[in-house]
């Protein structure tokens, strides 16, 4: 190392750091200096060793026979992204999009398996822990994803040892814990719109086997999409995320670590771009997709194209609604979790997990994205979740293992209104309400055994077993739909998944491994826009196999490491949401059988000591088998031979980071990433107006760091060439549907300060 700014980062596999020889004659000075630019810029590397807790006990990532990716708090701040769903960018098969903005309910897609349904009456595929808490309404996580130890992604069915089962895979996210000495970082950022993000942290001791931590998050902006019709924004921000935490340290063995968190949002809902569908100059004729997705298009629904709607200015920053007092959403969580661990001996430990999250949220519409108030909408989610786990680890000299008992309870009650409150006045009230409640209990026991059945080959047995309640009940004062739908329902069902593995370890820091796993997602009910009381019947469970073989390796003392997986999974039952118009509501179904066929190669190196890169790539293939027939704006289409939405067939990432040394005045990091995906469908139906093409969106960002790593400036540039896409679109008539346009170019600065 010398003081130019060449690193020396240890890294996953490395027997040591690499250290370029050196002059053995250094003065004292010298040798300080050194010794702290060493440690300044050892901090900047994104690339390194990440203890994970996929296999519900702490292991090198590198360690782990499951897909998984992860990154640590550390690298999620320096690679610049702001929160921790902005991972999605850089891991192979994934993406997610929230279709009614920042605060709504995100939604994942892990290998093409995502929640094909707006209503708050369902579970993702993909599941959202925090903290070892699932979050089975995730709406407003995303405020709270700050301060954050690391991100864990796990790909795959999981249900073994996780406390809801999946058949896509999950998120956790794991924030970072008091310490035993005081720390405190402050972070502030300026950036167009008018956004600013105030956000930080202390932590340390408070009495004697106590330590307490306290990390808060404020976000506002303007805005990035103006209605064209009033001149007002749309999407502005306010919201504000904490979480508080205290750990004790309980007799000779025990820790209790009381987490207390939660989130205020207050905010314009995302507006939608309208879409009509027939050519302006022959109405009897339909519009080329690009046309369509281009605004230049008419309905007689409305008799105006989208560009109309937005006074000609088709574009990502102007979107059209005729809500008198614009588009609210508020959302409101709060929630709070006990995590109690005893060793029991030195090789079994106790844990405990009790949490109960709540959440109130109300979100408007415009689906029609006009001046009209046609299809302007609320709903309104009251939810209570309390879960449970007991768990006992241990090992043996050959083996480890895990145990447990789960329990999950959830309470919602739903509500779905037309038009708009603001609005409602006008109609003499609302032509269309519905109530909706629903209560769910689950509980499941499970295990898993690790056994070294030679000092290379260790085999691998887990399994579940689950059992499910959901009662539901609507009714509806007015309604679209003649007669009102009213009614009740109940559903039981249980599952026994697990997984069967086999890894293999043919020299110190390769893994080789091939697992088959199955996993369980319960079925349910609709909660919007139901039309007939065929709508009210509740869906079945749909159940998934999954067949993969890994390798993961590093050579060169660590510099370089590669993961890659190739997998094939079936699913039986597929749970779909698919909304005919406005007119015919919803259906939720079981669409049909699903098979997935893909691989993916992750990739990390240090060229240089000043040089490091990142890179994924995934591929994927997916096809529907059923029998199954809809209609769509009029044209009929068969969900046989389709692929699942959200599932491009290439996905790739990248991100490069180049470290300039300044001597004694610090470095520069300058860092370029990218991310790319191929054309897709938007909806389960693959009808042509759902169809994105591909695209790509690169990021830049240059960042200097004081010497000590105190102190960080950085400035920064999203969606660099400004890309125009849609993250979603839906039809809602015969002759029109929406989309929903994907950020335009945002740019700022940021300072931070480590105490």
């Amino acid at each position: 190392m010398n003081l130019t700014g060449n690193r020396a980062t240890s890294v996953v596999g490395a027997s040591g750091p690499h250290r370029p020889r050196r002059p053995l004659k250094k003065s004292l000075l010298a040798l300080a200096i050194a010794s702290v630019a060493i440690s300044a810029q050892a901090q900047q590397s994104v690339i390194e060793e990440v203890t994970v807790t996929a296999q519900k006990r702490e292991q090198n990532m590198q360690d782990v026979s499951v897909a998984v990716s992860a990154f640590s708090g550390d690298a999620i701040d320096r690679m610049g992204f702001e929160e921790g769903l902005d991972i999605t960018q850089q891991v192979p098969n994934m993406s997610f999009f929230a279709i009614f903005g920042e605060a709504s309910s995100p939604s994942v897609s892990l290998r093409g398996i995502s929640l094909v349904n707006f209503s708050d009456s369902w579970e993702s595929p993909v599941s959202i822990y925090v903290d070892d808490v699932y979050r089975g309404n995730p709406a407003g996580s995303a405020i709270q994803l700050f301060d954050l130890e690391r991100v864990e992604v796990l790909r795959g069915p999981q249900g073994t040892i996780y406390g809801r089962n999946t058949t896509g895979g999950l998120v956790h996210y794991v924030s970072r814990k008091p310490t035993e000495t005081f720390e405190g970082k402050f972070s502030a950022s300026l950036g167009n719109y008018g956004e600013s993000i105030a956000q930080g942290a202390v932590s340390g001791p408070l009495v004697d086997g106590v330590r307490g931590r306290l990390a808060v998050k404020r976000t506002k902006n303007d805005g990035w999409q103006t209605n064209p019709v009033d001149g007002r924004k749309l999407n502005e921000t306010d919201s504000m995320g904490y979480r508080g935490q205290l750990e004790f340290d309980v007799g000779r063995t025990g820790m209790f670590l009381l987490n207390v968190h939660g989130s205020e949002a207050d905010q314009a809902s995302v507006g939608f771009s309208h879409m009509g569908y027939l050519d302006p100059d022959d109405l009897s004729q339909t519009c080329s997709v690009s046309r369509i997705q281009n605004g230049e298009c008419s309905s007689n629904t409305f008799g105006f194209t989208g560009a109309e709607a937005v006074n000609g200015q088709y574009d990502p920053e102007h979107v059209a609604t005729g809500a008198s007092e614009g588009l609210n959403t508020t959302i409101d969580t709060f929630g709070v979790s006990g995590r109690y661990t005893m060793d029991l001996s030195d090789d079994i430990t106790f844990t405990s997990v009790t949490a109960y999250e709540e959440l109130d949220k109300f979100l408007q519409d415009d689906g029609d994205g006009t001046e009209v108030v046609w299809f302007d909408e609320q709903y309104a989610v009251d939810a209570e979740q309390y879960t449970q786990e007991l768990r006992l680890n241990g090992s043996g000299l050959d083996s480890n293992w895990v145990t447990g008992l789960y329990l999950y309870k959830d309470d919602r009650g739903l509500i779905t209104q037309a038009p708009t409150t603001a609005d409602a006045g006008v109609f003499g009230g609302y032509f269309h309400e519905e109530y909706v409640s629903l209560k769910s209990e689950s509980w499941a026991l499970f295990g898993q055994y690790e056994y070294d059945l030679t000092p290379q080959l260790t085999g691998i047995f887990g399994a579940r077993y689950t059992e499910e309640e959901r009662d539901f009940s609507q009714r509806s004062p007015v309604s679209f739909y003649t007669p009102r739908v009213e009614g009740t329902g109940d559903l039981s069902e249980s599952a026994l998944t697990g997984r069967i593995g086999l890894d293999w370890r043919p020299r110190e820091g390769t893994l080789v491994y091939a697992n088959i796993s199955t996993g369980f997602k319960s079925g349910g009910f609709s909660g919007s826009y139901n039309a007939s009381e065929a709508a009210l019947a509740p869906v079945t469970s749909e159940d998934a196999i999954n067949y993969e073989v890994g390798l993961k390796t590093a050579w060169a003392d660590g510099r370089f490491r590669l993961n890659a997986s190739a997998y094939r999974y079936d699913i039986e039952d597929y749970q779909a949401q698919v909304f005919l118009t406005v007119e015919t509501g919803s259906v939720i179904t079981n669409a049909g059988d699903v098979t997935g066929v893909g691989a993916e190669l992750e990739f990390t190196a240090r060229v240089t000591d000043n040089f490091e890169l990142i890179a994924g790539l995934g591929l994927l293939d997916t096809e529907f088998s059923s029998s199954q027939v809809f209609n769509v704006a009029g044209d009929t289409y068969t969900l046989d031979g389709n692929e699942l939405p959200s599932a491009p067939s290439t996905n790739t990432n990248l991100v490069a980071r180049y470290y300039i040394g300044l001597g004694d005045a610090g470095e520069l990091a300058l860092q370029a990433d990218y991310t790319w995906q191929g054309d897709h469908f938007l909806q389960i139906e693959n009808d042509p107006y759902s169809q994105q093409d591909a695209y790509g969106l690169g990021n830049a960002k240059v960042s200097w760091h004081s010497m000590t790593g105190d102190y960080v400036v950085e400035a920064f540039v999203r969606n660099l060439a400004d890309k125009e896409y849609y993250t979603y679109q839906n039809t809602l008539g015969s002759d029109w549907g929406y989309g929903v346009w994907g950020m335009p170019r945002t740019y700022g600065a940021k300072f931070s300060w480590n105490m």
